[in-house]
């Protein structure tokens, strides 16, 4: 209420819903920062634990006496099919719950972007699955000295479907063999 009688109340009185709305507007903002700041973070976590997931199922594969370069996880060659290598690890180590074969299938959302709004056309090459946990995943083995590589929705195809956010690219170090392939013929376990 506006006193005319006291002209420092007046303007005191004027100017409060002035700063009540920016203080508002100010809490609104810094609270959607926030919760992007908190997504990005839970999204990078993700990332971090499907990443730590597969390192821990090679280890475990290896513990369990199995020669890596006669894994699912090596080749010596590039395959045309990735179902019996990569789609193997994926099913019968890591665990599924849909396995889409030598594309995204069902696996990907059908669209992807750049953060800026553009289109992004992921490629997907390798076997390709849903995991039990939820993040898609499309993965070459490691041929001969390359890294093991692959294309990962570490929340399927829920949203934001962003490259560089959800859709991320990574690469598992490659394995050095230090023994001749030809001597340990018969002295390994294959895993099959």
């Amino acid at each position: 209420m506006v006193n005319f009688n006291n002209k420092r109340k007046a303007s005191v009185d004027l100017k409060s819903p002035i700063i009540l709305t920016v203080m508002v507007i100010i809490t609104v903002i810094l609270g959607l920062r926030g919760i992007a700041a908190y997504k990005l973070k839970t999204l990078n976590l993700a990332y971090d634990n499907a990443i730590i997931r597969l390192e821990e199922a090679i280890t475990v594969m290896i513990t369990n006496g199995a020669d890596y370069f006669h894994s699912p996880l090596y080749s010596d060659k590039e395959l045309s099919d990735y179902s019996l290598k990569p789609g193997k690890f994926l099913r019968e180590i890591v665990g599924v719950s849909e396995y889409c074969g030598n594309s995204n299938g069902n696996c990907f959302a059908k669209k992807y972007t750049y953060e800026n709004k553009q289109p992004y056309k992921p490629i997907f090459e390798g076997g390709c699955a849903t995991l039990k946990n939820g993040p898609a995943i499309c993965m070459k083995p490691q041929i001969k000295n390359n890294n093991i590589k692959g294309i990962i929705d570490v929340n399927g195809k829920d949203a934001p479907n962003i490259y560089g956010k959800d859709l991320r690219l990574f690469e598992i170090r490659a394995k050095i063999r230090n023994y001749d392939p030809n001597e340990a013929v018969g002295k390994v376990k294959e895993v099959y």
